[in-house]
């Protein structure tokens, strides 16, 4: 019987690390859709850095 309330309790704490990580993922990954993006990046330096270098290779194709 212990056994089976240990599966649950580890089941149970596996499946909320799973839903934070997935919202984490969704809140915090790029959106492609959107024309008014918010900046919602943990490190807004970095990505700065990688839209000037995206942009500098629309110019030079």
């Amino acid at each position: 019987m212990r056994r089976f309330v240990y599966c649950k309790v580890v089941l149970a704490t596996s499946l909320m690390w799973v839903l934070v990580d997935v919202f984490l993922l969704l809140y915090f990954s790029e959106c492609n859709k959107c024309d008014d993006k918010k900046e919602r990046s943990l490190l807004p330096a970095l990505r700065e850095s990688t839209l000037k270098s995206r942009m500098e290779r629309k110019r030079n194709k």
